[in-house]
């Protein structure tokens, strides 16, 4: 009786269990159908968690995700997922898909890459190939960008060393002007010090002569 009873709990666990991944499941996509891809992420995730192993959402998931411009995200999910694909156009597929989250987040040369693995194993699919040009060209620019901010930081850092270099020299001129200007004053000064001494003395010499000459001597 007891093993009975065992059994039926067991049965209606996993009947729960079973139920509440399907439920979770049927939220996702009428969220998906209705464009609020974040909402049916979240879903697909927790119907993920509770479905069997044998039940893959990966890429109901991982599509969501790039729905919802978690681009981060779907690309973890789309490398994650590609051990699961069996056949080359499944493979491709997820190539492309990767290719693409790598190109909404301006990673050209891994979106390059994922389109050339997708095209090596899809080698007609149109839609990879013009996106593979469409990165090389973004990765071109991009780097024509990066070469000119380069030069822009280059040149601006040499402006700043130029005026800094103009500085350091006015200021050694001013400085040796000042030192001029000092040694001229000290001169000048000598001088007019020299000079009055030589009046001094010339007045006090004339000074005695002129006694000597009005003094009566008798």
């Amino acid at each position: 009786m007891r093993f009975i009873i065992h059994i039926v709990f067991v049965f209606f666990c996993l009947t729960s269990l079973s139920q509440e991944w399907h439920d979770s499941l049927d939220v996702a996509r009428a969220a998906y159908k209705s464009k609020d891809y974040t909402k049916a992420m979240k879903y697909y995730e927790s119907a993920q968690k509770k479905a069997p192993e044998s039940i893959n959402l990966s890429d109901e998931i991982a599509q969501s995700a790039y729905k919802a411009r978690e681009f981060e995200k779907a690309e973890k999910v789309y490398q994650q997922n590609s051990a699961n694909k069996t056949s080359d156009i499944e493979k491709a597929e997820n190539y492309h898909n990767l290719g693409n989250s790598k190109m909404k987040q301006k990673e050209y040369q891994g979106a390059i890459d994922s389109y050339k693995e997708s095209l090596r194993l899809n080698p007609n699919d149109d839609n990879t190939r013009y996106n593979l040009s469409e990165a090389m060209r973004q990765l071109k620019d991009q780097q024509k960008n990066d070469q000119k901010n380069q030069q822009d930081q280059e040149s601006t850092q040499n402006n700043q060393n130029e005026n800094e270099n103009r500085e350091q020299n006015n200021q050694g001129q001013n400085s040796d002007g000042q030192l001029q200007n000092k040694t001229v004053d000290r001169m000048l000064d000598k001088l007019m010090k020299q000079e009055a001494e030589t009046k001094r003395k010339v007045t006090g010499s004339n000074g005695e002569s002129n006694q000597s000459r009005s003094g009566k001597d008798w």
